[in-house]
């Protein structure tokens, strides 16, 4: 179950950098979004090091920020990432 659940979090992590980059939103942008002054955590999201995630309230602010729904950084279970 872990290795499903490291899938589930990646697949959010991928899901985000897309509507990131399709926005022409910086790292830095996020990041200061997210309430944070430098890029480097989500620059660690993103490489999926440190065992660092999103969490639901990055994904509510983000998708605020991006005028979506969370679900849409959601990957369905149904299509098993």
């Amino acid at each position: 179950m872990d290795k499903e659940i490291e899938e589930f979090l990646t697949k959010i992590v991928e899901n985000v950098k897309f509507e990131r980059k399709k926005r022409n939103i910086s790292q830095l942008k996020l990041a200061n979004i997210l309430g944070f002054q430098s890029p480097n955590y989500i620059a660690k999201i993103e490489t999926r090091k440190h065992g660092v995630s999103y969490n639901i309230s990055h994904l509510y602010k983000i998708a605020v920020a991006f005028e979506i729904e969370v679900v849409d950084l959601m990957p369905r279970i149904s299509e098993k990432f």
